[in-house]
């Protein structure tokens, strides 16, 4: 990167460019986005404004104006800042060539810095027409790494341009989290940070058509926890346009050993220009199932959470693999039960819980439930919270939950005995019970259903012969009138007894 100098000023603020030195734009197709920095030195600076002239390339190129900055004229924008405080990235365009544009032009981009209270400054960046073109090669998919094991990879690029890399490349290395790079080269410079990585720089030309892998293999550690992850990396020429990632501040160390060089390797189809490759370990996460009990009265509507949770020991980390989920969870209701309530996913019931499960409608015999986090840790767990009508009283009736890993990032489960939890019901009293009717008379004199109970449940109280008892319950019965009624079914009574032998 090429830092433009003020002219000589008074002590103060200054404005500081940074421009990178080269910019290549193809012959097809479009180039990458400008990479463009400024900084208030010594202290603020205000009303900073910095104006972009690519008019030397009028005729080979066209643009187009991304970011806050405006068109100014043919090839010309100009970027407001306003106040500056430390520093900040502008990204005025990016290039495209005309039909007319060849191989091997050239042209220059210039930039003029000013501000209220600070010098003003100039850069420039040199323009190539089809200049160099470096392609990676994907790493190879890798399985069976043991947990806390290392592994290593061997990045490599091809030139397809037209122009030679003349003044060497650029190598950034960045991986997931749960991997460690170990810092071998001195010429490589390291992240505090796992997953920012490391970049490297090599001074060796790289002509058009000519392919290389770094000599010795990146050297790697997957952390004890992990399951998943990448490694990736990316080619760029020395004074090209960099990452927009890239930030050499992000690495503060630099290796100690031997210095990564580049050996020559046959260039062909192999290098599609991605340097991605996945991992995989043998560490496995046990998944245990979370039930609940729905509890209330027949004709109620209760709320029920389960879900599943990860008791590790292994982290399933595809938080950037192409994965939408850790596995899923299966809800089944109890036999008597109903779910209700299924808006879409990820929308609020009216009445009930944010939905994350299909179907989408109530009453269905079982839900498929999410394990939304992709980055599923030991110790976390998800859940979700299901509104349950108890419709009616099914004695022994039992639901369940049931976790199901992700079957293209499997947790390898090897504790199928938790996989599973009950949902289970408990009715607490009747919401539509209604109270017992009471006795009433009939004709024959005995209260009605008597069989051997009266109001209450309770079993009726005999005498000896069965008489005074029963003119007592026509008594209870009877509240006006009672003796009335007793003298009769006591007459009654006593003429039976007499009219029936005795045992």
């Amino acid at each position: 990167m090429a830092l433009a100098t003020p002219a000589a000023h008074a002590a103060g603020t200054t404005l500081v460019l940074d421009a990178q030195e080269s910019y290549t734009l193809p012959t097809e197709g479009e180039g990458p986005n400008l990479g463009l920095g400024i900084t208030a030195s010594g202290g603020d600076a205000h009303d900073v404004s910095v104006a972009v002239d690519a008019s030397s390339l009028a005729g080979k190129a066209t643009m187009v104006v991304t970011g806050d900055c405006v068109s100014t004229g043919a090839l010309k924008v100009r970027c407001d800042v306003g106040p500056l405080s430390g520093g900040e990235s502008i990204d005025p365009f990016f290039l495209k060539p005309t039909a007319a544009a060849e191989a091997g032009d050239t042209g220059a981009i210039t930039y003029t810095a000013t501000a209220s209270d600070a010098p003003t400054v100039t850069g420039r960046t040199d323009v190539l027409v089809g200049g160099p073109k470096l392609v990676s090669r994907p790493y190879p998919a890798l399985k069976g790494i043991a947990p806390g094991a290392g592994f290593e990879r061997t990045p490599a690029f091809a030139n397809t341009g037209a122009a030679p890399a003349d003044k060497g490349v650029m190598l950034l290395v960045q991986d997931s989290e749960g991997v460690s790079l170990a810092r071998d080269h001195s010429n490589c410079h390291y992240s505090d940070q796992p997953d920012v990585g490391a970049w490297c720089r090599f001074d060796t030309p790289v002509a058009p058509g000519a392919a290389y892998e770094t000599d010795v293999p990146l050297r790697y550690t997957a952390a004890q926890d992990t399951m998943y992850g990448y490694n990736t990396y990316v080619v760029w020429p020395v004074g090209g346009t960099a990452p927009d990632s890239f930030d050499p501040s992000d690495f503060p160390a630099t290796g100690t050993g031997a210095a990564l060089g580049l050996k020559p390797v046959p260039s062909g189809s192999g290098f599609t220009g991605s340097g991605y490759g996945t991992f995989a370990t043998t560490q496995h996460a046990d998944y245990a199932a979370i039930g609940d009990t729905v509890e209330g009265k027949v004709g109620e509507t209760v709320s029920i959470t389960v879900g599943v949770r990860n008791n590790g020991p292994g982290r399933m980390g595809l938080q950037w693999m192409d994965a939408d989920n850790s596995g899923t969870f299966v809800v089944t209701p109890p036999a008597g039960t109903t779910i209700t309530g299924a808006p879409g996913l990820g929308e609020q019931g009216d009445p009930g819980p944010r939905w994350n499960c299909t179907p989408q409608k109530a009453g269905a015999k079982s839900y498929t439930c999410d394990i939304g986090s992709t980055d599923f840790r030991p110790g976390d767990s998800v859940t979700q919270e299901f509104t349950v009508r108890i419709d009616r009283v099914v004695p022994g009736a039992r639901g369940g939950v049931k976790a199901v890993g992700n079957p293209e990032y499997p947790n390898r489960d090897d504790d199928s005995a938790n996989d599973t939890a009950a949902v289970a019901v408990t009715v607490t009293g009747s919401a539509t019970s209604s109270p017992s009717p009471s006795p009433s008379v009939t004709g024959s004199g005995s209260p009605a259903g008597a069989g051997g109970t009266v109001a209450g449940g309770a079993l009726a109280a005999t005498g000896a012969d069965g008489v005074v008892l029963r003119g007592g319950v026509a008594v209870l019965l009877v509240v006006g009138g009672g003796l009335v009624l007793l003298m009769v079914r006591v007459r009654w009574g006593r003429a039976s007894l007499r009219s029936s032998p005795r045992p």
